[in-house]
């Protein structure tokens, strides 16, 4: 008898809450550390760094605890690897809601209307309280870019918009336009397959990248996200996969959590790492860290889903990971300079903490905000109707 996948995706909101809080932990560190480590802290570097931490002699202890301070700073460096978890996530999540029904209820009108309705308040939001609010830390001044970054536009011209006022709001851009190009994307996989929509997606991202890159120079956030093509090999991972799992979920769950997939997701995304050098294999890097750090987060995700309370808190943290994403950088930012003198497992215990109140309170408002929003434009149906 075919195995049945899970009613509900747990281990999709677990992994998206992972990858949520694994970015803001990235973001509060590199405010607290101030280049302290090297980056990025690897295994070439270690030595170097065990020797200036705990020069010789040095007791076990002192030598213990550069170990851990080293091994840590070696984790939050990597969070923001974390983002191209999220471009797949993002690929999977529109596509599974669409799989089994073929084509958005209503249309594409409407399916934009509700993705608008979904994206830009709670984005609107964000900027009143970055205005309005203490404990932020806004790099930039506010002119004419808080204007375009309010409409949307976080991609041209990149070098003014790219990173303007919240860093982290760049993958704002990114999304809405994937977002537009969407149903063109889902109605290409419906005709060649999903298998040859996902390698021509792959070809389309490597030639778009060492275009942008090795030919016309163009500016690195293009690459990065300010065009969407750069990315296209991530978001259609994701959408090959939910298009996969809608129609044979126990199987897809069977592969993908299978330990020999795990052993190739760690191969893949260790080529990621280490593609990423100044010539044409940096055109692989993104892919292969996306597709093989969502296996290995996925794997996470469901081995977490034996702890009863962390499952539902990241659970709960990846259904509502929109809100923490825009709200999260500026006061991160804030309290991470101001810990800066605390030694790393005090920063630890107070970035737990900090992150913890940060992500309740961005859940609670990106609740209300949806709320109010499904009051204002979406009218309940008369009965009878």
């Amino acid at each position: 008898m075919k195995k049945q996948g899970s009613a509900r995706l747990t281990w999709f909101d677990s992994l998206r809450g992972i990858s949520i809080l694994w970015i803001a932990f990235f973001h509060f560190f590199m405010a607290y550390d101030a280049s302290r480590h090297p980056w990025i802290l690897g295994l070439a570097s270690f030595p170097a760094f065990l020797e200036d931490c705990a020069p010789s002699p040095a007791s076990f202890f002192s030598t213990f605890g550069c170990i851990v301070d080293g091994l840590l700073a070696a984790l939050f460096e990597r969070g923001s690897q974390a983002v191209a978890v999220f471009v797949v996530a993002s690929g999977f999540g529109l596509t599974y809601s669409l799989a089994k029904k073929g084509m958005p209820s209503g249309g594409w009108g409407r399916w934009y209307r509700r993705r608008v309705l979904r994206l830009f308040p709670l984005y609107w939001l964000g900027h009143l309280i970055c205005l309005i609010s203490p404990f932020v830390i806004l790099k930039d001044p506010i002119d004419y870019r808080f204007i375009l970054s309010f409409l949307g536009n976080r991609f041209y011209p990149p070098e003014a918009v790219f990173y303007y006022l919240v860093p982290a709001w760049w993958y704002f851009g990114l999304l809405i336009q994937l977002y537009v190009v969407f149903p063109l994307l889902y109605g290409l996989m419906k005709r060649l397959g999903p298998a040859p929509f996902l390698v021509w997606s792959i070809l389309a991202t490597i030639v778009a990248r060492f275009l942008l890159v090795d030919m016309f120079h163009a500016n690195a956030d293009y690459a990065q996200g300010a065009f969407f093509m750069g990315r296209l090999w991530e978001f259609a991972t994701g959408m090959v996969l939910a298009y996969y799992y809608a129609e044979h979920p126990g199987l897809v769950e069977e592969r993908l959590f299978a330990w020999s997939t795990l052993g190739a997701g760690i191969v893949i995304y260790v080529l990621g790492v280490y593609s990423y050098q100044p010539v044409f294999f940096h055109v692989f890097t993104d892919g292969f860290i996306g597709t093989g750090l969502t296996i290995i987060l996925a794997h996470c995700a469901r081995w977490v889903d034996r702890l009863t309370i962390m499952r539902s808190a990241l659970v709960n943290v990846g259904a509502y990971s929109y809100g923490l994403y825009l709200l999260h950088q500026p006061y991160v930012l804030y309290f991470g300079e101001r810990l800066r003198d605390e030694p790393m497992l005090h920063f630890v215990l107070y970035a737990f903490l900090i992150v913890g109140i940060i992500a309740i309170l961005s859940m609670l408002l990106e609740w209300y905000v949806n709320f109010l929003v499904t009051s204002l434009f979406y009218q309940p149906k008369a009965s009878g109707s």
